[in-house]
């Protein structure tokens, strides 16, 4: 064989070795926004419910999880002071980004009732002045 026929096989297997190497995984991605005035919620959380997937808004609203293996999923959105949703059946397909948009509304925080209790201090009502005693 030629050596510059060599040459060019060896190249062109080079070239072509990571053409052929598939993906593996792929991506979630989309924005969360309050529902009625369409603003972006910073700081919410995004998690793949049962893995450790999870991802972060951000200023924008956007966040993106990325390596997530092909399946199906249940995804779950939240933030302090809106209710939480969560969207069933998210399909991930490998090498391909799948669209997932969370619309949260305002909801209360309910929490139980506070009760505080302190004793009065002793008040002696025949002293006029500052007392210390040792």
């Amino acid at each position: 064989m030629k050596p510059w026929l060599a040459t060019l096989v060896c190249a062109i297997l080079i070239l072509a070795h990571g053409s052929i190497q598939a993906g593996t995984a792929g991506k979630i991605a989309g924005t969360v926004k309050e529902k009625n005035s369409q603003q972006p919620l910073v700081g919410a959380t995004i998690v793949i419910d049962g893995t450790k997937l999870g991802a972060i808004a951000d200023e924008h609203g956007d966040y993106f999880l990325l390596n997530v293996p092909p399946g199906i999923y249940r995804v779950t959105s939240s933030i302090i002071g809106y209710g939480r949703v969560t969207q069933t059946d998210v399909k991930v397909r490998i090498d391909q980004t799948t669209e997932l948009n969370f619309l949260l509304s305002e909801e209360a925080i309910q929490t139980e009732g506070v009760t505080i209790t302190a004793e009065k201090p002793k008040v002696e009502l025949d002293l006029t002045a500052s007392k210390e005693t040792m």
